[in-house]
């Protein structure tokens, strides 16, 4: 490898120039190079990945099935998932060739990163593989398998995303004990910071909550990352996931944990726009996607 060869996104600036080179390896225009810049802050984002050394066929999977929870989420349509998978084979073409990897490009039809409409398919995460995922997790000591573990009850009990899951704040779960009502703004890794607010209705979740809280006074934690940085934590968490769906016969992924809040919801009685609101969609329809309604 030439010492001229840029691999490094460390930053955004960094990840510009790396673009750049990128784009013009595969003599490509301005369109593709923006592209690329956006999924190599992606993956340093998602993945915690901060050069191209670092790039693996288990990093590709990561940040690929952010990219599948996020279409099922309906918040990325199936032509800017196509663009964002392109410009990934084009980076990892880049890769192959200047660190002389053997990484293989994505074929899009092979995760079927597809947007549907607004009907309802069942994606939510039943019990026996919610349960056979968290026993994964208790099997590791570590302390951010612990946290993880925590963030996926709290996703269950609460239906959130597993952003808001490790960034919620202790005052937020004090603040929910108190008040009945787990209030999430910005600062808990909410989408667009847009806050939200879910009842505290059931003994179980008051359990939760607490458990939650005594876990982080314990650890000294502001949140549920025992790490530096979140998108160290996140990284985790999809790594973990990837490696229990390839040892286990269960299918888990985190964003069904939403799904099957908003369907025991709809069970219990709740209306359409009360789960809407409780999983912070802005469009009812979407909600249609979650629950049998």
């Amino acid at each position: 490898m030439k010492a001229s060869v840029q691999t490094i996104f460390k930053n955004e600036h960094s990840a510009s120039y790396l673009a750049r080179d990128i784009a013009q390896f595969n003599n490509k225009g301005v369109s593709i190079e923006a592209k690329i810049e956006t999924v190599l802050n992606q993956l340093r984002e998602t993945t915690g990945v901060r050069g191209l050394k670092q790039i693996d066929s288990q990093v590709i999977e990561a940040y690929v099935s952010t990219l599948q929870d996020r279409v099922e989420a309906n918040e990325l349509t199936k032509h800017t998932v196509e663009t964002y998978i392109s410009a990934l084979n084009r980076i990892i073409e880049y890769t192959n060739t200047h660190l002389n990897k053997d990484l293989q490009t994505i074929k899009q039809s092979e995760f079927q990163l597809s947007r549907g409409s607004f009907e309802y398919k069942d994606r939510s995460v039943s019990k026996n593989t919610h349960e056979a995922f968290l026993s994964f997790l208790s099997q590791n000591n570590d302390i951010k398998a612990q946290a993880l573990e925590k963030s996926v009850m709290l996703q269950r009990e609460f239906g959130l995303r597993l952003r808001e899951s490790l960034a919620i704040k202790r005052e937020t779960i004090q603040q929910a004990l108190k008040t009945g009502n787990l209030h999430l703004t910005g600062q808990d890794g909410t989408k667009n910071s847009r806050t939200r607010d879910i009842p505290v209705r059931t003994e179980a979740q008051k359990e939760l909550l607490n458990s939650i809280l005594d876990f982080q006074k314990e650890n000294n934690l502001k949140s549920l990352a025992p790490v530096e940085h979140l998108r160290e934590q996140y990284s985790f968490a999809k790594n973990v996931q990837n490696t229990f769906n390839k040892t286990h016969d269960e299918y888990y992924h985190f964003h069904g944990e939403r799904h099957s809040y908003a369907q025991r919801r709809i069970e219990e009685g709740a209306s359409k726009i009360e789960v809407s609101r409780e999983l912070g969609h802005n469009r009812q329809e979407v909600t249609k996607t979650y629950a049998n309604i």
